[in-house]
């Protein structure tokens, strides 16, 4: 589709000689592989490049929801895996197309814009399944893992807010929303609070326009009440261009946000079967932890099928 899958070949396959990669064109590619990485890159751009090639995007979904192999998605790519997506593009009249497979809510470009890119320590990835040289299983010994933090390189990043009970959490980050991802958390939780369950939310209006014909950021940070609930009524009403896509309402908690700074801790890994979803970039992090993690995956799915 698009983004750096070239930069995930070279990681796999720097791991052992016995592992092949292949660039995936067409639907019929799928039946010949025993995992796969959707990787980081732009997701509107990937969903409409799936959307009017034929076959792919329907392919792609069998083998997510239906294989049972391994599938990876990184930052773009854990987007596409979602079931529930907030900030997409205001210029997709559809919204974001998605794949699914995990009962997540993302928010898209959460840390920020291509220029707000930066690294941080994130928690490291459980020990793999098996040894991902030479394919030995695992024999419950843990002597040889390194549990030293992994370096998180976040590109226009988007962040997991919820998960359900059903869904590994492998780790979890503290950061404020940039600007733009803070005025439509807010609009999320508008709407949540009106018990509309949102499937997708686009961006929302970010600036405000003065009197003096003037244009400055919307502050947006949100205080707690004295019961501990965000105090909703202080909030400012701002011009915003959202469109939304509500079905019967699913109760849905956001991390709470800390006064003034507006920090709240977000889903940066998660694991439901053999789906995995990292919201950063270990394919350009010089770390292939979890890549052998990924690798371990695929062993055990191929033992037990």
């Amino acid at each position: 589709l698009q983004g750096a899958f070239e930069e995930h070949q070279q990681c796999l396959e720097a791991i052992s000689p016995n592992i092949r990669t292949v660039q995936i064109r067409t639907p019929d590619q799928l039946e010949s592989i025993d995992g796969i990485v959707f990787p980081g890159g732009e997701s509107t751009s990937m969903g409409l490049i799936g959307d009017v090639t034929t076959g792919l995007w329907d392919g792609l979904r069998h083998f997510v929801h239906n294989s049972g192999k391994p599938t990876w998605g990184t930052c773009a790519g854990m987007i596409l895996l979602a079931e529930r997506c907030i900030g997409t593009s205001a210029v997709i009249t559809k919204g974001q197309s998605l794949i699914g497979g995990v009962d997540i809510l993302v928010c898209r470009n959460y840390f920020g814009s291509q220029i707000s890119s930066f690294e941080m320590s994130t928690p490291a990835p459980p020990a793999p399944f098996a040894n991902a040289v030479d394919g030995t299983v695992d024999d419950g010994k843990k002597e040889d893992s390194d549990d030293s933090s992994f370096p998180g390189v976040f590109i226009r990043a988007p962040a997991i807010l919820t998960a359900p009970p059903d869904v590994q959490v492998l780790g979890t980050v503290v950061a404020a929303p940039c600007r733009a991802a803070a005025v439509v958390l807010r609009e999320l939780e508008r709407k949540l609070e009106a018990g509309e369950n949102v499937i997708q939310l686009g961006v929302v209006d970010a600036l405000e326009r003065k009197a003096d014909g003037g244009i400055g950021y919307t502050n947006v940070c949100l205080q707690k009440s004295s019961n501990g609930q965000e105090d909703a009524s202080n909030l400012e009403e701002e011009k915003k261009d959202a469109t939304s896509v509500i079905q019967e309402r699913i109760n849905v908690t956001l991390p709470g946000a800390s006064d003034e700074t507006n920090a709240r801790e977000v889903i940066c890994a998660v694991r439901k079967d053999m789906i995995l979803c990292t919201a950063f970039h270990p394919e350009i992090a010089d770390d292939l932890r979890w890549h052998k993690y990924f690798v371990g995956m695929v062993l055990e799915a191929k033992q037990s099928s």
